[in-house]
């Protein structure tokens, strides 16, 4: 992961991680630029603004300059049209700046026109967060979907690309497959992809067949989602006692990861998986490069919908993880979680419980209601505990009690009537089983 820099006379340095050596590179400035479209109100683009602020930081950047523009039109050669390039242009030369980053999308020749203008390179929203995955995968797995989501994006932008891509680990928009991979040859780039995707097809076969196992197994699936920076690893942690990266950063992790959740009256494993985090505007490259990873959450028994309960907009939140769950085809029941509770006040607490009165309110950080959610699980899972009488075999004793809590025992005839504690939705399983009988069915 990213390490920084902790000496204090050294500030404009970092540490570079993305090789094996401990070299530092001075931090990039950085001139942000947000966009308000004439149907965007001001407080919708802050926000996204603020979002970005956090992203260029997370990329190890210094956002020196932040500035809003609004425009009736976008301009096809440079989106923001000349009167507000002029301007930029002129803070840049001034504050030296190194990196411009702009809060949309730019079309390859707009980012060609920009780089131009500037004379330094010009990333847009997708080049960024693609830049932090490139950053923060660790995997095999992640790795190539990084590598393939950036060649589908660079492809078309490796005009002019030569220098900034043999700038390698020198800040955002330099990290990644670089030109030692790209190359500048769109047929070899196509072979590259072309393989990657080969590679990444294997994956997404060996966890189809893991998934189909698990299912063979009865072995329960819940996977962890939400915004980036809602703290899904923090949870992980608290419910598995497991370790796992987690940071206050966006995109801290990009590799999905897999624990299993004890549960305590079911002597069977469930497993928890951890899931890339979602943002506004995901690039769409992305979602289709990780779409193995994302498997995960298509193939879940039940969803734990993670969300800040510190932000200010946690509706738009809401919003983008089930639009882009709508795009992978996720169907499972989701429980919603607001986390962090213990980041605001009584007064905020109180209008959240009163706007979505169905939600678990937790702090993962503090432990604060994760043996609530815990037997939420349970009980979306295996059902409510219920008491009951079955008839078992006296070898299947042990077996059955792996299931539940058995309460007494007699014999009837051959078999043992026993008195248990279990979760209703085991009972159907344990009949497939061919593991317990009705006492009106002895015979």
């Amino acid at each position: 992961m990213n390490q920084r820099n902790n000496n204090p006379n050294q500030t404009d340095r970092r540490l570079l991680t993305v090789s094996d050596k401990d070299i530092f590179v001075t931090v990039q400035k950085a001139l942000l630029v947000g966009i308000i479209l004439k149907n965007q109100t001001r407080a919708d683009r802050e926000e996204s603004l603020k979002e970005l602020t956090s992203l260029v930081k997370t990329a190890g950047s210094n956002p020196t300059i932040i500035q809003t523009k609004r425009i009736d039109r976008i301009d096809p050669k440079t989106f923001i049209g000349k009167g507000s390039i002029n301007e930029l242009e002129d803070l840049s030369k001034a504050n030296d700046i190194d990196v411009v980053v702009f809060d949309c999308e730019l079309s390859p020749n707009q980012q060609k026109e920009l780089r131009a203008i500037f004379k330094c390179d010009v990333v847009d929203r997708t080049g960024l967060i693609l830049d932090i995955f490139a950053l923060h995968a660790q995997s095999k797995e992640a790795n190539l979907q990084v590598e393939l989501a950036m060649s589908v994006y660079l492809k078309p932008r490796l005009a002019g690309l030569g220098k900034t891509l043999n700038q390698q680990g020198g800040g955002i928009g330099t990290r990644g497959p670089g030109e030692a991979k790209l190359e500048t040859d769109s047929r070899l780039i196509d072979n590259r992809i072309n393989k990657l995707r080969k590679e990444l097809k294997k994956i997404e076969k060996q966890r189809l067949l893991q998934a189909s196992s698990r299912e063979k197994n009865n072995t329960p699936l819940v996977s962890i989602v939400g915004y980036t920076n809602a703290g899904k690893s923090t949870l992980l942690k608290a419910l598995t006692n497991s370790e796992a990266y987690a940071a206050d950063e966006l995109f801290a992790t990009v590799d999905s990861l897999q624990r299993e959740l004890p549960i305590k009256d079911v002597q069977e494993p469930l497993i928890l998986s951890d899931t890339v985090g979602f943002i506004q505007n995901l690039p769409t490259t992305l979602i289709e490069s990780f779409k193995s990873t994302l498997l995960v959450a298509t193939s879940a028994d039940l969803l734990i919908h993670v969300v800040d309960a510190a932000t200010a907009i946690p509706e738009m939140h809401i919003g983008t993880v089930r639009e882009i769950l709508d795009q992978i085809e996720v169907t499972a029941n989701e429980i919603m979680v607001f986390n962090k509770v213990d980041r605001i006040d009584q007064a905020s607490l109180n209008d959240l419980t009163e706007r979505y009165p169905q939600a678990l309110f937790i702090s993962s950080l503090k432990k604060i209601g994760i043996d609530e959610l815990i037997e939420k699980i349970s009980t979306e899972i295996y059902g409510d505990i219920q008491k009951t009488s079955f008839l078992v075999e006296p070898k299947n004793l042990d077996k059955v009690n792996r299931f539940g809590e058995i309460l007494e025992v007699k014999n009837s005839s051959k078999l043992l009537l026993i008195e248990i504690k279990m979760r209703s939705k085991l009972v159907k399983k344990l009949k497939a089983l061919n593991l317990i009988k009705d006492p009106q069915n002895a015979e």
